[in-house]
């Protein structure tokens, strides 16, 4: 380790968001070609709740891949609308974690939003988030 490492700061986390989803049932789409198998869960509602925001679920889904190496793979797109009627759109990419204690789903977490409204500041932070099995809740933390 050089100098310069020692004097970098180690990030922080703190909970950002809590987001309260409604699913409707699971689709499969079943058995692919390229291998592994495909599952889609739509997303019909539900609330995120912080304190720098408020918003209403508009729609969304999350995708999930089970790879031949039993792996599952999450893409998550959610899109919200603020209580000023901001649309934002939430991206995730993650996996299925069960190892060192938790159950549950992982994800980085990335914010779409227009330049030009007041929650423009979610684009240029770093995000992680996560559920544990069976919840309807994905806390998301802010890396600071």
């Amino acid at each position: 380790m050089n100098e310069q490492d020692q004097d970098m700061p180690s990030p922080g986390l703190e909970e950002a968001f809590r987001l309260n989803l409604t699913f409707a049932d699971m689709m499969q789409v079943g058995k692919l070609a390229t291998g592994g198998r495909r599952a889609v869960a739509p997303v019909t509602g539900g609330q995120l709740n912080g304190e720098r925001l408020s918003a209403n679920v508009l729609s969304g889904s999350e995708t999930r891949l089970t790879r031949l190496d039993g792996v599952t793979t999450i893409e998550a797109v959610y899109l919200i609308a603020a209580e000023n009627a901001s649309l934002i759109r939430i991206i995730g990419t993650g996996m299925d974690v069960r190892e060192g204690g938790y159950d549950g789903v992982r994800m980085s977490i990335v914010f779409e939003v227009d330049d030009a409204s007041p929650h423009s500041w979610l684009a240029t932070r770093a995000f992680i988030a996560e559920r544990a099995r069976g919840s309807d809740t994905l806390i998301i933390v802010q890396i600071i």
